[in-house]
């Protein structure tokens, strides 16, 4: 179903993306590490999951948005989950999975039940190059590669005990049946974290395939939302759609809450279309509250609400000064601007600064 709000594994569930669908799977065949970027909620998860599904490949599919302050539990538990997903899919396979993890260290799976156990004790704790070698072993086995998928991979800086980029590098260039797919969000604490740019780091020089994520144009926004409903078999009236498409600016996670919103309360939709659209600025505003409880200056909720229209970086500095009635440090208010562009919260646009979610613009008014 288009509206469903839970990320999507299925070709014709996939709206309007056959070039980034087709260049992922491409991609994956061919190059040791493709990363997919692109802002929140543009559907990254989804091509991600699809094109999975579409390569044929085995894979191991990671996510570490577990914890906000990741211990070697947590980081075990991670493992384990994800061991057990990927044993689970590959059932015609269990018996030569089993006999490859036997030489993992730290990694134990018990037959019958095909329960994985992660050790994160000191002197047995997981040796994860092993893990990704026999993960390699199997992928040779079967004469195609194994897939290492980690959904938003810049969260894995805060597991501080693995060099990440050193490991990814390693994996690169010796493990031949094996392809790194990353995903991330937060483009700037992504590169960042891997040091694709720092010519001293181990990935530097290395070709990365990368696909992006965009918004929808108006008219594909308004087809996302006509097809949705017909499939779902409800009638909205056109200025409705309209509306939400002007507001929600092409972004397919809030065009997919609206549709899905509308599905679930018809009546709400088709009388009060805003309504519809302030349930999702407040789910926005609760993020951006959030957000904003984990910084201690207090200079941030200024900056976000300078951000809700474009504004270039003097006009950014003077408007700050003024809110605060003091003068601002250059240097500052860079590493201020730097910070919500790695994280994916603003855009530079020319020589322009906004916030990058329509949604988000809406939400700072009501900060």
């Amino acid at each position: 179903m288009l509206f469903s709000i839970t990320p999507k594994s299925r070709r014709d569930e996939l709206f309007d993306f056959e070039n980034e669908l087709n260049s992922l799977v491409k991609s994956i065949g061919l190059n040791p590490m493709t990363i997919v970027i692109g802002m929140r909620r543009t559907g990254k998860t989804s091509l991600l999951k699809v094109a999975l599904n579409e390569c044929g490949y085995p894979y191991i599919y990671i996510d570490p948005r577990f914890s906000a302050a990741p211990d070697y539990h947590d980081f075990a538990y991670l493992i384990k989950r994800s061991l057990e997903d990927f044993l689970d899919r590959c059932r015609d396979f269990r018996s030569k999975i089993v006999d490859l993890m036997k030489r993992v260290k730290g990694v134990y799976i018990r037959v019958p039940g095909f329960d994985v156990e992660i050790s994160w004790g000191r002197q047995s704790r997981l040796d994860l190059p092993s893990l990704f070698e026999a993960l390699d072993r199997f992928g040779e086995s079967l004469g195609r590669p194994v897939v290492i998928a980690v959904d938003e991979a810049q969260e894995l800086r805060k597991i501080t005990w693995i060099s990440f980029d050193r490991l990814f590098a390693y994996v690169y260039d010796n493990l031949r049946n094996t392809r790194v797919v990353l995903t991330g969000s937060e483009v700037g604490l992504l590169y960042r974290f891997l040091r694709v740019e720092d010519p001293a780091a181990p990935l530097y020089g290395r070709y990365i395939h990368v696909v992006k994520t965009r918004r929808l144009t108006q008219s594909e926004s308004l087809e996302f939302l006509r097809k949705g409903f017909e499939e779902v078999g409800v009638e909205i009236p056109e200025n409705a759609l309209l509306r939400a498409v002007e507001v929600i600016d092409g972004v397919i996670g809030w065009l997919t809450y609206f549709g899905y919103t509308c599905y679930t309360d018809i009546d709400l939709c088709r009388g009060r279309v805003d309504e519809v659209i302030s349930l999702a600025i407040s789910m926005a505003k609760q993020e951006l509250e959030n957000f904003l409880s984990s910084r201690r200056s207090p200079r941030y909720r200024n900056l976000l609400k300078i951000l809700a229209t474009e504004k270039r970086w003097s006009e950014i500095k003077k408007l700050l000064e003024y809110y605060e009635g003091k003068t601002i440090n250059d240097r500052t208010l860079n590493d201020l601007l730097r910070e919500l562009l790695d994280l994916g919260i603003a855009e530079k646009i020319d020589d322009r600064y906004i916030l990058a979610d329509p949604i988000i613009r809406k939400a700072v008014e009501r900060l």
